[in-house]
C-alpha cells in the first residue's frame, strides 16, 4: 500500500579489497597485493545519486551499509523502521553470491523492497543454472560449455571458435577483457586454467556471437513495458580488441574499452528487430520472475538472429548509466523513474 511520503530505507554494499587479486580478468605478471572491485565502488556512486535525487524530491531517506554482522543489520533495520527498502546490495564482504541472501532477509522481515526477489538474484547470478533454463524454455542462447575445474567439464559438446570465457558466479564483467576470447583449444586451456584459479569457481565457456551487441531494458512488475534498446558501437575499438563489453569498459575511465564503447539509444535497428528483440526480453523477464527493472542483453549475428547472452536483476542505475538513459528515450526522468521503481514496491507491501 502506498503511503504520501514513505521513509525510505537505502541498502547498499562496502567496497572491499582482496577477495580476488585482478577483476578485470586480464593476465598480468605484476602480482597484485590488494585490489578493489570498481563496479562496487560504482554502487556507492549510485547510491548517492539516488539519495540526493530522493532527499530532493522530499522524500525521508536513512543508509544502510550492508556489512557481515547479521544481528547488527536487524537490529539495524528495526531501529529504522522503513516503509521500503532501496535495494542497492550486490554483495557482502565482495561475495556477490551471498547478494540474495539479504533479499531473503528483506522477505523475513516482511518489509517491501525494490528489485528482483531473492530467488531471481539467486537464479540470474548462476550463469549455468540460467542458462538452463532458457534453454528449457527455447529462447535463443550460444552453445556452453560449463568448467568445474580446469579439465572436467559438466554438460556441452563441441563448441565452434572463437569462444569467451566466463565466470560462472559472477556480474558487472567482473573477470571479463580482451583476453576472455579466444581462438584454438590451446588458448582456451590457458584461459581456463588462469580464470579458476583467480576466481575459485566454475568457469563458463560459450560460443562467442560475433555481431552486435543490444541492451533491452525492462520496467515493470506485473505489466512489464521494454525501453527503447540501447546498442553498444564498437566502432572506434581497435581492430585487434574483440567487440565485447568489458570489465575496463564499464569501469576503467582511462581505458580504452570504456572510450571505445559507446551506448547508443535508441539502438538504430528497423521496427521488426525492435520489436523481436523487445518481445524476447519481456519473455525472459517472465521466465525469470523479474520485477521492477532488469535488463537483458543479447548480440545479433551476421544474419540478425538475436540470442540472449545475459539476464540482469537490479542493473545499475546510475544517473549516466543504461537503464536510465533507456528510461530518458521513453520519457522518464531520472526522479520519475526512482519513483516509480519504489512505487512498485510500496505497492507490495
Amino acid at each position: 500500500m502506498k503511503k504520501k511520503n514513505p521513509k525510505i530505507l537505502i541498502a547498499f554494499n562496502q567496497p572491499v579489497g582482496g577477495i580476488y587479486n585482478n577483476y578485470n580478468g586480464r593476465i598480468t605478471k605484476t602480482k597484485v597485493e590488494k585490489s578493489i572491485d570498481l563496479s562496487e565502488v560504482g554502487v556507492i556512486e549510485e547510491f548517492e545519486e539516488i539519495r540526493d535525487s530522493l532527499n530532493n524530491l522530499g522524500f525521508v531517506t536513512s543508509n544502510l551499509n550492508i556489512l557481515n554482522d547479521i544481528e547488527l543489520l536487524i537490529k539495524d533495520i528495526k531501529r529504522e523502521n522503513p516503509d521500503v527498502i532501496f535495494n542497492l546490495v550486490e554483495s557482502v564482504e565482495g561475495e556477490s553470491t551471498k547478494e540474495m541472501y539479504v533479499a531473503g532477509l528483506f522477505e523475513l522481515m516482511d518489509i517491501p523492497y525494490t528489485g528482483c526477489d531473492a530467488y531471481t538474484l539467486g537464479l540470474c547470478l548462476n550463469k549455468h543454472r540460467a542458462k538452463l533454463f532458457l534453454k528449457a524454455h527455447r529462447i535463443n542462447i550460444p552453445n556452453w560449455r560449463l568448467y568445474e575445474n580446469p579439465i572436467k567439464f559438466l554438460n556441452g559438446g563441441i563448441l565452434n571458435f572463437p569462444v569467451i570465457v566466463k565466470p560462472s558466479h559472477e556480474d558487472a564483467s567482473v573477470g571479463i577483457s580482451e583476453e576472455s576470447v579466444v581462438y584454438d583449444e590451446t588458448q582456451l586451456k590457458t584461459r581456463i586454467e588462469y580464470m579458476y584459479e583467480t576466481f575459485k569457481q566454475p568457469i563458463l565457456v560459450e560460443e562467442f556471437i560475433e555481431g552486435r551487441e543490444i541492451n533491452s531494458a525492462i520496467l515493470g512488475d506485473g505489466t512489464k513495458i521494454a525501453l527503447p534498446l540501447s546498442e553498444i558501437d564498437f566502432s572506434t575499438l581497435p581492430d585487434d580488441f574483440p567487440k565485447i563489453v568489458t570489465y575496463d569498459g564499464k569501469w576503467i575511465k582511462d581505458s580504452v574499452y570504456y572510450k571505445s564503447t559507446i551506448p547508443i539509444c535508441p539502438a538504430p535497428l528497423d521496427d521488426s528487430l525492435t520489436n523481436k528483440i523487445k518481445s524476447i526480453s519481456l519473455n525472459v523477464a517472465e521466465i525469470f520472475r523479474c520485477r521492477d527493472y532488469c535488463r537483458v542483453d543479447l548480440r545479433l549475428d551476421k544474419k540478425n538472429i538475436p540470442y540472449v547472452i545475459e539476464v540482469n536483476p537490479n542493473p545499475d542505475i546510475s544517473k549516466d548509466s543504461g537503464f536510465p538513459r533507456a528510461a530518458k528515450a521513453y520519457g522518464l526522468s531520472y526522479e520519475e523513474l526512482l519513483v516509480t521503481i519504489i512505487n512498485f514496491a510500496l505497492e507490495r507491501g
